[in-house]
């Protein structure tokens, strides 16, 4: 048996060990508390078992709407994000590779990190649309803090709808979670806004505002979410 089928079977007395037969619940326990023993498992490692995450892929240097959307997603489903580089080696030069870490209890790293693709497409492909439309005389800096500020208005229009997804939050859990993954602590970054200092109209975060309040999300019950975001 390893630590993972230790892990489950341990949850599983947990449970009996709240039956209302006095034998059983003592039984149960009983049996957790052997096998917590032989793998040398504690309780934080078993309460610990329930937290998961799922890493999805970033551009380099992503923009201030794609981490807002990242933390407005995390929120939504109860979770925490990370944001993590790593260098690979593609022929004898190393290329940095960003990701995004979503961080939470159960399935809802799974569809956060869904939620989290689905909708930064949708996104791109909208503020690629705003640019489009701005007057062909723009420069490339203006047209891409444009750009920019309709995607953060596009997130502050489709936050309310991902309310209702809300996910119970265990922030406890996640807090030990994280110090147990990363014992050095994760290191904290600003991220620049584009459109500061720039030529960009308010027009531009109201249409994102009006574009994000229209993406349509229809509400599912556990990894049913997954299929009732937007493609």
């Amino acid at each position: 048996m390893n630590r993972d089928q230790a892990l489950a079977k341990i949850k599983k007395c947990m449970a009996l060990g709240r039956s209302a037969n006095p034998h059983e619940a003592a039984a149960a326990m009983r049996q957790a508390q052997k096998l917590m023993a032989e793998h040398g498992l504690s309780d934080t490692d078993v309460e610990l078992s329930d937290v998961s995450e799922t890493t999805c892929a970033a551009a380099l240097n992503a923009p201030d709407w794609e981490v807002f959307l990242a933390n407005v997603v995390a929120q939504a489903f109860g979770c925490d994000v990370l944001w993590t580089a790593t260098r690979k080696w593609i022929g004898h030069k190393p290329r940095r590779q960003m990701a995004v870490l979503f961080i939470g209890v159960g399935s809802h790293p799974e569809i956060a990190g869904y939620a989290w693709q689905v909708l930064d497409r949708q996104c791109a492909r909208q503020r690629l649309d705003h640019i489009r439309q701005q007057p062909k005389s723009c420069k490339l800096i203006t047209l891409t803090a444009r750009g920019d500020a309709f995607a953060v208005g596009w997130v502050h229009g489709v936050r309310q709808h991902l309310q209702a997804f809300a996910g119970d939050r265990h922030q406890r859990l996640l807090d030990a979670y994280k110090a147990s993954r990363f014992p050095g602590g994760v290191g904290r970054e600003t991220v620049k806004s584009r459109a500061v200092g720039r030529n960009v109209r308010d027009d531009s975060r109201v249409a994102g505002f009006v574009a994000g309040r229209a993406t349509k999300l229809a509400h599912g019950v556990g990894n049913d979410a997954l299929k009732a975001l937007p493609r």
